[in-house]
C-alpha cells in the first residue's frame, strides 16, 4: 500500500502561513497607531523594518504552502498511476482464474479419475494426482491474489477520495487565509508609508524661544509665504498672523505636537482651528475649507499629522485661498508666527 504523503504527515507549510498572519494580526488594527515624531524616529524605523521583515516572512510562508500543494498534487498522480497498474494486475488475474474455473466446472471431477487411469503405475498415478493438487493450490493462490489485488485497489480508491477532499479543503483554507494576509501586509505597509511620510516633514528646532519638534503647515513645493506683520487690514486693522498660500483643499498639518483646543467659525476668520502645542502655545490657523478627522477637538496630533483642508472659508479671496496663521505664546497676545514657520518650512 502507497504511504500517505508528506504534505497529510506534516504541514509546517501551511502553519507557517496561519503564523505569520496571526503575527501581522497582532499589530494596531488600522487607525490606532499613534503617529510618531523624530524623537520616536529610531523605534519609527525599527518598526518598518519589522514590518517589512513580517512582509518578507508572510511571502516566503505562502510560497511554501503552495510549493507543499503542488507536491500533493503530484504524489496524488503516482497514486492514481497504481491504483490503474492495480486495476489490471486484477483484471488478469481474475480472468486466468475465471478460465480455470470454467474449465473445471466443464470437465468437473473426471480430471483427476482421468490422470489416474492413463498413468502407468501406481506411483505415476500419485505422481500425476500430486501435479493435479498442485494446480488447483495456485489456482486457489490465484484467486487469493485476485482478492487481494481488488482490496488493495479499494483501499487505494478511498485514499486516493479522502486526500482529494483533504487537498481541497486545505486549497480553500489556504486562499482564505492569504487574502486575510493581505488585507494585513496591505494594512501594514500603508502604516509604514504613513509613518515614513510623517517623520519627513517633521524637523527638530533649536532656537531662542522655538525649541522642539515642528512642521510645516503644508507639503514643501506647494505653498508661499512672506512677512506681512503689522500690514494694513480693512477696518483699521493690522495684520496678526502669516498668511500662507496653497492651492484649495490642499492638506494642512499640524505644526507642533499637541491637542486641538477649540474649533471656530467667523465672519473674518471663517472654519478656525485652535491647537494647543505641547510647547505651551496656542496656534491658530483661519480660512480653512473643512477639518479633518484627525483635528476634532480633543484630539491629540503630532507635528505633521493630518488636521484639515486648506481653503478660503470667511472674508479670503476665493482666488487666492490661504491660511491665515497666529502664533500666542502661552495662549496670550499674538506675536509674528513668521520666523516659526520659516523655521519649520525653509
Amino acid at each position: 500500500m502507497p504511504c500517505l504523503p508528506a504534505w497529510r504527515r506534516g504541514r509546517g507549510a501551511v502553519v507557517g502561513l496561519l503564523c505569520a498572519g496571526l503575527l501581522l494580526a497582532t499589530l494596531a488594527p488600522a487607525g490606532t497607531v499613534r503617529a510618531q515624531t523624530l524623537d520616536d524616529l529610531d523605534d519609527a524605523e525599527q518598526q518598518v523594518g519589522q514590518l517589512e521583515d513580517e512582509l518578507d516572512a508572510a511571502t516566503d510562508a505562502y510560497e511554501a504552502s503552495w510549493a507543499a500543494v503542488e507536491t500533493a498534487l503530484v504524489e496524488l498522480e503516482e497514486l492514481e498511476l497504481q491504483a490503474e497498474e492495480l486495476e489490471r494486475e486484477a483484471q488478469v488475474a481474475t480472468e486466468a482464474v475465471g478460465v480455470r474455473a470454467r474449465s473445471a466446472f466443464m470437465r468437473g471431477a473426471t480430471d483427476v479419475f482421468e490422470v489416474l487411469l492413463v498413468a502407468d503405475s501406481p506411483a505415476e498415478a500419485m505422481q500425476r494426482a500430486g501435479m493435479v493438487g498442485m494446480l488447483q493450490r495456485r489456482e486457489g493462490a490465484r484467486i487469493q491474489e485476485a482478492l487481494a489485488l481488488r482490496d488493495s485497489l479499494e483501499q487505494t480508491r478511498t485514499l486516493l477520495a479522502e486526500q482529494r477532499e483533504d487537498l481541497e479543503q486545505r486549497r480553500r483554507q489556504m486562499r482564505e487565509e492569504a487574502e486575510a494576509l493581505q488585507v494585513e501586509l496591505t494594512r501594514a505597509e500603508d502604516q509604514a508609508d504613513s509613518i515614513r511620510s510623517l517623520v519627513a516633514r517633521q524637523r527638530r528646532i533649536d532656537r531662542g524661544p522655538q525649541q522642539g519638534i515642528y512642521a510645516c503647515i503644508f507639503d514643501p513645493g506647494t505653498f508661499n509665504f512672506r512677512d506681512t506683520w503689522g500690514h494694513p487690514r480693512s477696518g483699521g486693522r493690522r495684520h496678526k498672523g502669516t498668511d500662507v498660500f496653497a492651492p484649495t483643499n490642499q492638506p494642512t498639518f499640524a505644526f507642533t505636537s499637541g491637542v486641538i483646543e477649540r474649533h471656530s467659525n467667523s465672519r473674518l476668520g471663517g472654519i478656525g482651528l485652535y491647537l494647543r502645542g505641547d510647547d505651551g502655545n496656542l496656534y491658530y490657523y483661519a480660512h480653512l475649507a473643512s477639518i479633518d478627522a484627525n483635528g476634532a477637538v480633543g484630539n491629540r496630533v503630532e507635528a505633521g499629522e493630518l488636521v484639515a483642508l486648506n481653503g478660503y472659508s470667511g472674508n479670503a479671496d476665493p482666488w487666492a485661498p490661504h491660511v491665515h496663521f497666529e502664533l500666542h505664546p502661552g495662549g496670550g497676545a499674538p506675536i509674528n508666527p513668521y520666523p516659526w514657520l520659516a523655521a519649520a518650512c525653509f
